[in-house]
């Protein structure tokens, strides 16, 4: 493991270059940009702003989501020196006056300060692609999902510990940070199947370890419902288990998620409104008995959205060239 410091060295270059308009016939679009490069992971700023991770080439944007307007623009890596940073996430403190980058292939999670984008540290993990960055609600830590699970303190100075949970796919923090939720693949006989463990982050001592009910790979989880159930996607389905229920007691519900998508493929607006992009399929079904309340992006190809409560608005990334606000959908049945 390499931490490094950059924060005194690394600065924001400022452009006023302005993201091309592409226009789109869907009545859910707000405001649609063309944004080649890969998009991947996205935040929303205090005052709006937009952050967007490019894969190619490796770089972070500061976006204004009224005009388009590249406001700053973070090369994070060049091409020249090989490295693969793709952006899987990218998450904020509650302050939002951090910014938390998960690069994947790199091996590697950087941390930016907002809204300024300079560079405060870049942790890496050797043999180890990051696939998400938490940060603890109270300040407290940041979660690194690797091969393992990485707790570092708040600065991401010093690791603290690695939990013992094997096959790590998904984490996720309950709203008031009180629990750390961790979907794994565990043996159970003869097959391999997910389980949700939950960790009490006063002292990490194991709370549950539960199965999913499920052999498929989990792509994301979050907490809902105030923290009374945890909710796992996999490419296909979601499932809502309820913190503290009976053991085997998880309702799913079948639904379509695009291809290629990310770990931030859901966000809740007002809890327990959870809205998902979601590809065309003749598959999805009504949810029926869950915490939630589901509200699909019905037709959307997204790889990452986010929910700036200050627009009521999704804003969505899709890796075949497009930044896109949409209206936040009614909840409803999947079609």
């Amino acid at each position: 493991m390499l931490v490094a410091a950059f924060g005194a060295f690394a600065q924001a270059e400022i452009t006023a270059d302005a993201l091309a308009p592409a226009t789109s016939r869907d009545k859910k679009v707000i405001r649609r940009w063309a944004l080649p490069g890969d998009p991947r992971g996205l935040a929303i700023g205090n005052d709006g702003t937009i952050y967007v991770g490019l894969a190619q080439p490796q770089t972070v944007l500061a976006i204004d989501p009224a005009t388009g307007a590249v406001k700053q623009r973070l090369v994070l890596d060049s091409a020249e020196i090989a490295s693969t940073k793709e952006l899987v996430t990218m998450r904020t403190n509650p302050e939002r006056t951090r910014l938390f980058i998960a690069n994947g292939s790199d091996e590697s999670a950087s941390i930016l300060s907002l809204p300024t984008l300079g560079i405060l540290r870049e942790i890496t993990m050797e043999g180890e692609a990051i696939r998400d960055v938490v940060p603890d609600p109270k300040g407290r830590y940041l979660y690194l999902l690797g091969r393992r699970i990485h707790v570092f303190d708040s600065e991401g100075e010093t690791e603290l510990r690695t939990l013992p949970v094997e096959d790590p796919m998904a984490i996720a923090t309950s709203a008031n940070g009180s629990l750390l939720a961790v979907v794994a693949t565990e043996d159970f006989g003869n097959t391999k199947a997910s389980v949700v463990v939950l960790y009490d982050t006063k002292n990490f001592a194991e709370v549950s370890r539960e199965p999913l009910q499920t052999e498929k790979t989990i792509e994301g989880v979050l907490f809902a419902a105030r923290d009374r159930s945890v909710i796992a996607f996999s490419r296909d389905a979601i499932f809502d288990k309820q913190v503290g229920a009976k053991k085997g007691i998880v309702n799913t519900n079948h639904v379509c998620l695009p291809a290629g998508s990310g770990p931030q493929i859901a966000t809740l607006t007002t809890d327990p409104q959870l809205v998902y992009a979601e590809r065309r399929c003749s598959a999805s079904a009504t949810f029926t008995g869950s915490t939630i309340a589901p509200a699909s992006l019905y037709g959307v190809s997204a790889y990452a959205v986010a929910y700036d409560q200050k627009s009521n608005a999704i804003v969505a990334t899709d890796r075949a060239g497009f930044l896109t606000i949409y209206n936040v959908p009614r909840t409803a049945i999947v079609k």
